[in-house]
């Protein structure tokens, strides 16, 4: 990846100490990148580590951080207000600071923008994450044979697939502008998209890959040809995941869940969502002002359920702490409010770019694609709640702001 020195970098007047701060936020920045997708233990160890460099370095930090971009502000919204309402539902209580410490994702954002913003060489993140990724891939593949590659990568086919859909889309894009060699990048987007499609078990990273595909060939074509071509672009992908045992398994067993009846589901991964669904929806439908608040949600599914079978506990899918959908989550824990801040948050860096599409400033598009790309598995899974894909978006989302004024 290319080197970037950001223009709102500043050197102190001590230049070996500089040196010294320089070095170890490389470091960080790039273990920070390696652990997203690997460890949670060394996320937060690394997540400590930048935020103690923020606070040695505070007048560089807040010059550094741009507090009004909209991508900030509506992330410091959301977080602030489930804070205020857990904490006007519970009080100052251990409910109401493990409630918001479950989107603490919000903060790091402005955390990460300014370091990234402050760093001589933020690419050390990506360099990092790339690492990792073509790890996950050799596990990926390795896991038929290995059982410890097997129950590693199985803990992590959602996360791990979004992860290397989006990043496979990244390097296609880094090759695409120039800033990798032709015959190193698309290899390397072909390795990660072929991991995902013949090894993955989860069905977000398909879907999210499949969207990406028809992103990368929409921004990397000009002309009446661009719709056409992206269209078959799109049509040639589904054509190779027809051609995969997985993606294949994972159609048949969600269109069966689909067309049978809920007295003769058969306790698998969708059945258990379209239960977790339904009771959902029905508390979106009564809660929907102002929600239910986020520590008392987990209950208000299992009474929903308990209201629709009478015996919960007997109904695969009906005992869950979220609805695997971040848009019904907010809606029904949060309320109308939390759900209009999640998407005002979503949204930011799609209208950036449709504001600057005139603009010679290609990272902006790439913001816009990766962000819809999260609102796309948002409604799948509770990505903004679940610590490694929440963790592994706002980083992304950081370096990918950053790197869009520093080009």
């Amino acid at each position: 990846m290319s080197a970037v020195v950001p223009e709102h970098f500043a050197a102190p007047p001590d230049a070996t100490a500089e040196r010294v701060y320089q070095r170890v936020l490389s470091i960080s920045l790039g273990m920070l990148g390696f652990f997203l997708l690997f460890s949670t233990a060394g996320t937060a160890i690394f997540m400590f580590v930048l935020l103690l460099l923020a606070l040695a370095a505070p007048q560089r930090f807040w010059r550094a951080v741009p507090w009004r971009d909209p991508v900030v502000v509506s992330s410091l919204l959301l977080i602030a207000y489930v804070a205020l309402r857990t904490l006007f539902e519970e009080g100052f209580s251990a409910a109401t600071l493990k409630a918001t410490n479950h989107y603490h994702e919000l903060l790091m954002l402005p955390l990460l923008y300014g370091l990234m913003r402050m760093s001589r060489r933020p690419q050390w993140f990506i360099n990092g994450l790339l690492m990792s990724v073509l790890a996950l891939c050799v596990l990926a593949w390795l896991a038929p044979f290995n059982i410890n590659a097997w129950e590693f990568m199985n803990r992590r086919r959602i996360s791990a697939g979004f992860g290397l859909a989006v990043c496979a889309f990244l390097v296609f894009e880094h090759t695409r502008l120039g800033h990798m060699p032709r015959a190193q990048g698309y290899p390397i987007a072909a390795f990660l998209a072929a991991t995902i499609i013949f090894t993955g078990q989860g069905r977000t990273g398909q879907l999210v890959l499949l969207l990406l595909v028809g992103c990368a060939t929409f921004r990397g074509l000009r002309g009446r040809r661009r719709l056409p071509l992206t269209l078959a672009a799109l049509l040639l992908a589904l054509a190779v995941a027809g051609l995969s045992p997985p993606v294949r398994e994972r159609m048949a067993e969600t269109w069966q869940a689909l067309e049978t009846t809920k007295s003769s589901l058969e306790p698998n991964s969708t059945a258990g969502r379209l239960e977790i669904l339904h009771n959902a929806l029905g508390v979106a439908r009564e809660h929907w002002l102002l929600g239910t608040g986020w520590p008392e949600y987990p209950d208000a599914l299992r009474q929903m359920s308990a209201r629709r079978h009478g015996v919960p506990a007997s109904v695969y899918g009906a005992i869950s702490d979220n609805p695997h959908d971040e848009y019904l989550l907010q809606l029904g824990a949060g309320g109308l409010p939390a759900l209009l801040l999640f998407l005002l948050w979503l949204a930011s860096p799609m209208w950036r770019a449709w504001k600057e599409r005139a603009a010679p400033q290609p990272w902006t598009g790439a913001v816009a694609c990766v962000a819809v790309s999260f609102a796309v598995a948002a409604l799948f899974n509770s990505l903004l709640l679940d610590w490694i894909e929440a963790h592994f978006y706002v980083a992304l989302l950081a370096w990918l702001l950053a790197r869009r004024t520093q080009d």
